[in-house]
């Protein structure tokens, strides 16, 4: 059963790139709540500066959302074990894109981003992509273990595209692999290439990718190369950072 403060974060979960405003009317009939719920519910992320409202019992996201984009920028152990690596790569590749993604609520989205000279749609920070599509979510699909497979399955519908026969061999393929490389799924003019990212404990953290333009004059065996590389010296960082966070529990802890 859903407590309460389910509702309130579904509500939030509303607010999306599609659709940025809300009245408490149509959130309240979206949740199936009462519209008296539905408005105690936006006075508390209003409170919280979550929402932010321009006009009478309407509502948009608030400034406070700004404030905690930043702290993951700046804190997230996954941003922070990564961005460097990431720069020097986009550096030795000006005209790629160079993306960090992961898991989010039935997508893979993009947490983090270098290379802006190639214009491409579908890879912007923050921008869920298709779970069945794109190198970046398939290798993390991949790498799965089978009961976070399955239960994102279930969540996703028993029609889903990732629970097909097709797609299992796809995957099996990939993990089998270590990478995966796809053609035009995100962006018709790009090509993906992407490694999972693991934690220490061998479950998937998420991704990192290269995204290049199709007929470039790229060899896509060497940057597979830089990716796997690359995402060992992720991997080491996030090991460090773990043992650094665990040494400091323990510290306080004394």
């Amino acid at each position: 059963m859903a407590t309460t403060a389910d509702r309130v974060l579904s509500l939030l979960a509303l607010f999306t790139e599609q659709r940025a405003r809300w009245t408490v009317e149509e959130a309240a009939d979206a949740l199936s709540v009462p519209t008296s719920t539905a408005y105690r519910y936006f006075r508390s992320l209003a409170d919280a500066e979550l929402l932010s409202s321009d006009l009478p019992g309407s509502y948009v996201l608030g400034p406070a959302v700004c404030a905690l984009d930043r702290a993951m920028l700046i804190n997230d152990p996954f941003i922070n074990a990564a961005a460097a690596q990431m720069h020097r790569m986009a550096e030795e590749h000006p005209d790629t894109i160079v993306l960090l993604a992961r898991l989010y609520r039935g997508t893979v989205m993009c947490v983090h981003r270098e290379g802006d000279r190639l214009a491409a749609d579908g890879y912007e920070r923050g921008r869920p992509m298709p779970l069945g599509r794109g190198a970046a979510s398939k290798v993390i699909l991949a790498n799965l273990s089978s009961r976070q497979f399955r239960a994102l399955a279930r969540a996703e519908g028993s029609e889903a595209e990732i629970a097909s026969a097709q797609m299992q061999e796809t995957l099996r393929r990939i993990r089998v692999d270590g990478f995966a490389v796809t053609y035009g799924e995100i962006d018709p003019d790009k090509i993906g290439l992407s490694v999972p990212v693991m934690r220490d404990d061998t479950a998937v953290e998420g991704s990192l990718s290269f995204v290049i333009r199709k007929g470039a004059a790229h060899d896509e065996r060497a940057l597979l190369g830089k990716l796997i590389r690359g995402r060992k010296t992720i991997e080491g960082n996030l090991m460090l950072a773990r043992l650094s966070a665990s040494h400091r529990r323990a510290g306080t802890s004394d």
